[in-house]
């Protein structure tokens, strides 16, 4: 008899990398504050562990099916793209204002 066995109660996953954007990311950093720097990379780290649909707010770019908005903190939102299964970019960071004038422009 065949019997299904669970060896371990976790399901591994592939963890995402961060693979375009960190110029985008560089540069926005060079005007940001500590806070909201420290806010950003917390945020990242979370896509890569997988943890970020979990913790963040996150609202998809209908008109771009491999973009979302993640919500970093009230005064903070970051655009990225899922390039492929494991990897991802950031595409876009600053204030929600910003980044909607950046949508709305990047059509």
């Amino acid at each position: 008899m065949n019997e299904y066995h669970q060896q371990d109660s976790t399901i591994p996953r592939t963890r995402f990398r961060l693979e375009t954007g960190v110029e985008v990311f560089e540069e926005w950093a060079t005007t940001a504050s500590q806070h909201a720097k420290n806010a950003a990379h917390k945020a990242l780290f979370a896509m890569v562990e997988g943890t970020l649909f979990r913790s963040y707010r996150v609202v998809d770019d209908y008109q771009r099916p491999n973009e979302l908005f993640v919500i970093v903190k009230d005064d903070l939102v970051m655009k990225i793209r899922i390039n492929c299964f494991d990897s991802f970019g950031v595409v876009h960071i600053g204030p929600p204002a910003e980044s909607a004038r950046f949508r709305d422009s990047a059509r």
